[in-house]
């Protein structure tokens, strides 16, 4: 992968249906390249699935949790698969010196003390930090908008292809493509959906690494202008960052590099910044996504419409 596929596969994850020829315009290049890279991140198993489900305008109260630590497992593979049965689990990375970075949604607070329990005595981690995401998405209650039993079906249609066209949703749901570009356009609008995509980029050769950043302790700092600064140095080596509202000096900063070396003079220059207590760096050996209570949510509301539909048919 190069730069472009990159910024090409983070535009992807926030949303997988972007047409082709937005990223022409945007990088100056034929459609038709566009095609074959991401093809050819496709064939490299690197994207594993352009995907849909309910947007998190649905929760009014979700949150995202980042946790990372050592497990004494000795089996770290299955070790993933076990956390990962955990319903609100739907990232899991191992990294070097055996760090887990561990990621869920919960629909609440008060399901935070058993997934923390579950992770701790699971993968045996004493020593878990618990992150709530200073970023996690927030939905006043009264701005909620209800679904209709067409933007269930039209979105669980997308489910596994969130880039199907609209004509072959209309076709497959028997409605006009008019009735789908409209539905589709307000969901979109009004976040009820997401599309998201399953990027393995442990798959693609490079070097991804997640620095774990402690400022020191007596620092106060403005975190978007902090996130914004470490942006602009860096560019587009950092692919993402997370800051915590319950642990305000830590902030992690996944990035990726081309050579052990460009890693190696990244770490000096961090170094070299005197509000760091430290700077740990984790190299990225393999990462899994698994399904999660959103996902079910949906399966479960098609199941219910294609009941009520049956019985329709029976009366």
């Amino acid at each position: 992968m190069d730069e472009i596929d990159f910024k090409i596969s983070m535009l992807l994850m926030e949303n997988s249906r972007i047409p082709y020829k937005e990223f022409a315009e945007m990088f100056h290049i034929s459609v038709n390249s566009i095609h074959k890279r991401i093809k050819s991140l496709v064939d490299l198993k690197i994207i594993q699935g352009f995907k849909a489900r309910l947007g998190f305008a649905n929760f009014t109260n979700i949150t995202n949790i980042v946790m990372f630590g050592i497990p004494n497992a000795k089996n770290k593979k299955e070790l993933m698969d076990e956390l990962g049965r955990n319903e609100n689990i739907y990232k899991i990375i191992r990294a070097s010196g055996n760090m887990f970075y561990i990621q869920a949604y919960i629909r609440n607070t008060s399901e935070l003390d058993y997934l923390v329990s579950y992770i701790r005595k699971t993968g045996d981690i004493t020593e878990l930090k618990v992150g709530i995401d200073r970023n996690s998405p927030i939905f006043p209650s009264d701005d909620k908008k209800n679904l209709s039993d067409t933007d269930y079906l039209i979105m669980y249609s997308l489910k596994n292809n969130s880039r199907k066209n609209i004509s072959d949703i209309a076709s497959e749901l028997n409605i006009s493509t008019k009735t789908v570009s409209r539905r589709l356009e307000n969901i979109i609008k009004s976040h009820l959906v997401q599309f998201y995509l399953e990027w393995y980029p442990d798959n693609s050769g490079q070097i991804l690494s997640i620095i774990i950043l402690k400022l020191k302790t007596e620092l106060i700092i403005n975190d978007t202008e902090f996130i914004d600064n470490l942006k602009k140095r860096y560019g587009s080596k950092i692919i993402s960052t997370w800051s915590f509202s319950n642990l305000p000096n830590i902030k992690l900063i996944k990035i990726w590099t081309e050579t052990m070396r460009e890693l190696q003079e990244l770490e000096s220059s961090l170094l070299s910044d005197e509000r760091y207590e430290s700077v740990e760096i984790t190299v990225l050996l393999y990462g899994k996504m698994y399904p999660i209570w959103i996902d079910k949510l949906l399966d479960e509301k098609i199941k219910e419409i294609d009941n009520e539909s049956k019985k329709d048919i029976n009366n």
